[in-house]
């Protein structure tokens, strides 16, 4: 039952009136059975409000998720620019990763590509750069971009989650949940031809799925943000796990083919 502001004051002014003037039992009127409890009569100086608190509690919980709700969605409404998505990202601080991070990593790359690039998280070096796939795993992002005939100023790069978790762990699926209508927002504004995974956590950010990353590696799927905007996707190797495994190379470069192709069929 939804309770506003002003009925729970009163239910508090009259439970506190009945205790100051020595209540021995909670007296309630019948129309005004705000929480559905059962009356109790207790002996004096036993009445005790925690059950009626607790409710008060959840209650305003509850409204303070619906209005944080409410003003994201307005928020996101709002966002008709990448500057737009950016400012209130930065404005955000529903997640603790912000409050450990350098910077906020948005993106690199060519907002106007055709191909857009999703990872996982920033980590150290992107954290100091502020921007998305540095240090050895960009360079080799780099090189798998070259061999079809791509780089940063023809794709557009982003993260699931923008700040750096701490020691470079995975984000958890809480905070993949938490930033995923940013990154939803993120692809609408880009509307990219074509959208590439890259790794375990941007793939099932993006596409609900369970297992690892091998299992749906190199197959075209569809997301629809709209009646008019459906976009194929393609899950791959993260260039980080290529680096430990590099005999799984052969599996990034069968995608990649598949990528080039894909990209020569959407400009025909």
């Amino acid at each position: 039952m939804k309770i506003n502001n002003n009925e729970l004051y009163q239910l508090i002014a009259k439970l506190d009136w009945q205790l100051n003037m020595g209540a021995e039992a909670m007296v309630e009127e019948e129309h005004n059975n705000y929480f559905n409890m059962e009356k109790v009569k207790t002996k004096k100086g036993e009445l005790s409000t925690s059950g009626i608190s607790q409710e008060i509690n959840n209650a305003y919980l509850q409204e303070d998720e619906k209005n944080k709700g409410k003003i994201l969605q307005e928020s996101f409404d709002k966002c008709l620019t990448l500057e737009d998505l950016k400012n209130c990202m930065l404005d955000f601080n529903g997640c603790d990763l912000k409050k450990t991070a350098t910077q906020l990593v948005f993106s690199d790359g060519n907002p106007n590509s055709n191909v857009m690039v999703i990872g996982e998280a920033p980590g150290a070096e992107e954290d100091r750069q502020g921007k998305p796939f540095c240090g050895a795993s960009g360079k080799l992002l780099d090189k798998m971009l070259a061999s079809i005939n791509l780089d940063r100023n023809t794709v557009y790069i982003t993260n699931v989650i923008p700040w750096r978790p701490p020691g470079n762990r995975a984000p958890t699926e809480n905070e993949i949940s938490l930033m995923k209508p940013f990154l939803m927002k993120h692809i609408e504004i880009v509307s990219p031809k074509m959208l590439v995974a890259v790794g375990g956590s941007a793939s099932k950010a993006i596409l609900n799925i369970e297992g690892g990353i091998l299992r749906y590696r190199g197959v075209w799927k569809e997301i629809r943000l709209s009646k008019s905007l459906v976009i194929p996707i393609i899950s791959t190797l993260h260039p980080a796990y290529l680096l430990r495994a590099p005999n799984q190379k052969k599996l990034a470069w069968e995608d990649l083919k598949s990528i080039r192709s894909k990209l020569q069929e959407l400009n025909d």
